[in-house]
């Protein structure tokens, strides 16, 4: 044989041979595909162009709800339909008379008239620096010692009445709060209170 037709023959041997290889797979795997993309359900239509002229996107026809549409709007009430919450003092209210410098051995100031009264270092979780009381105008000078310039210090009650608790004593005197006014739990509550100056 002449070495060209031998190499023909071996070509179109391994054609054949490949033809048989792949072909009816291939075209197994086509029938197999074909039917699930026929079958597989579309929700969303796959966008196309719009027609020439027209915006893209096209415009919605219904109006597009809120989410949660499947509920009411929360119905909306006038600022005015609230009543409005004005605080109430009574007088003379508790203040302590400022400034109150680190070297001061005296706290003056006003509180109620005849009320016990007890200067305390808040910082120092409450730390009595002097007791007293105010007068029958409601002015008090307390005699005190320890105060620590950049410590807040607080106007307290200094003794409850006989049969009274805290909480109505609280009650009592909360008309009477200062501006520097503090209730901090486990020290204590102080009707007014100010920072010491150096």
């Amino acid at each position: 044989m002449k070495p060209n037709l031998l190499i023909i023959l071996c070509a179109l041997a391994a054609s054949l041979l490949l033809l048989a290889a792949c072909g009816p797979g291939a075209n197994q795997a086509e029938a197999t595909i074909a039917p699930a993309l026929e079958s597989a359900p579309t929700t969303d239509p796959v966008p196309t162009a719009p027609p020439a002229g027209e915006a893209y996107p096209p415009a919605v026809a219904a109006p597009v709800e809120a989410y949660p549409s499947d509920q009411a709007a929360p119905p909306t009430v006038a600022p005015e339909a609230y009543p409005s919450v004005v605080e109430t003092f009574q007088e003379p209210r508790f203040r302590i008379d400022q400034p109150v410098a680190a070297t001061a051995t005296t706290i003056t100031g006003q509180a109620p008239p005849g009320t016990s009264l007890a200067v305390m270092d808040v910082t120092y979780n409450g730390a009595l620096l002097g007791t007293g009381r105010s007068d029958d105008s409601g002015r008090f000078t307390i005699p005190v010692t320890g105060l620590v310039a950049g410590n807040r210090i607080g106007l307290a009650v200094g003794e409850l009445a006989e049969g009274q608790t805290l909480s109505q004593m609280a009650e009592q005197f909360f008309p009477y709060r200062g501006e520097g006014f503090m209730n901090l739990p486990n020290v204590g509550i102080f009707f007014d209170t100010v920072q010491v100056a150096p």
